[in-house]
């Protein structure tokens, strides 16, 4: 089964994360999908630190813009249900509980997730708030680079952050890298197979895999600056607000240099899946981490 247009949308939202944490942000970050015409309806990413509110979470600024932007702020439960009945989200961390609890409430069809949360998980880390399938959340899907991305996160300098906060992010790079998701935690198996295939349902499900991570093509690498080739960041609403130190434009074409640059950084910077879908997890983050200037 092949699940590259699961990884194209992905690749967008690991971006998105990426243009966040560029922006002083958590990186985190989602896309919107209208599933019938598969089109970007908005983008997400945590903007706790800006606005010094813990609430607004990327599934939540996402959300916002999508009743905005399709007039459907103070409408019924039902017309708002009935919208998001096609619309899937790709987000790069497990929806934490209380962006879960929303999603059931906006009546989200499905949910593809990259890494666990494993703190506050939603949709079955830690609790399961679509316990009664009121929505399907699968896990996984470029689960590497959203580790990779928040771990690098964590270990930066944090001027605000309190000495021993400090000594623990720094922690992290000794760490080994965290084990492949436990997904019968989140599906049966016979929706991990009607969604991933019978053959990954055979390697993945039923215990965490030591060395493989899921792919978009069995048995195949991948390579996110093909993953993003499509054009598909270029035609996301409101791109220019991943870019708030350029003088915005309507015109997304305005970025298209800066994004460019940006996919190239990112490539370089995220480990490669190999063939067979091999990492190579013990990839220490010092070698590799990210650096932003104040003008990023």
């Amino acid at each position: 089964m092949d699940l590259t247009r699961h990884f194209q949308y992905m690749a967008v939202a690991t971006f998105v994360a990426y243009r966040a944490f560029a922006n002083g942000e958590t990186p985190v970050a989602c896309v919107f999908v209208h599933e019938p015409s598969q089109t970007i309806l908005a983008f997400g990413c945590n903007d706790t630190n800006r606005s010094l509110n813990g609430t607004r979470h990327a599934e939540f600024m996402a959300i916002d813009k999508i009743l905005q932007e399709n007039h459907l702020l103070n409408s019924s439960p039902e017309k708002v249900a009935a919208f998001f009945s096609q619309v899937v989200l790709y987000v790069t961390v497990e929806p934490c509980v209380m962006c879960a609890s929303a999603l059931r409430h906006v009546g989200i069809k499905k949910v593809y997730f990259g890494a666990a949360n494993d703190r506050f998980g939603g949709n079955g880390t830690v609790i399961k708030v679509q316990e009664n399938d009121s929505y399907l959340s699968f896990g996984g899907i470029m689960r590497v680079e959203a580790v990779h991305l928040l771990r690098n996160f964590y270990v930066q300098e944090n001027e605000t952050a309190p000495v021993p906060k400090l000594k623990k992010n720094r922690d992290i790079e000794g760490k080994p890298f965290p084990p492949n998701l436990d997904f019968p935690k989140y599906v049966t198996k016979d929706q991990f197979c009607a969604e991933y295939g019978e053959t990954r349902g055979a390697l993945f499900y039923d215990e965490p895999h030591p060395t493989c991570e899921v792919t978009p093509v069995l048995g195949g690498r991948y390579d996110i600056k093909i993953l993003l080739s499509d054009g598909k960041i270029h035609a996301m609403p409101k791109l220019g607000e991943l870019y708030p130190q350029v003088a915005f434009s309507p015109d997304n074409q305005a970025y298209a240099a800066l994004v460019e640059e940006d996919i190239d950084t990112l490539v370089a910077f995220l480990p490669a899946v190999t063939d067979n879908g091999e990492v190579n997890y013990e990839m220490d983050v010092r070698p590799k981490r990210l650096k932003f200037s104040s003008e990023d």
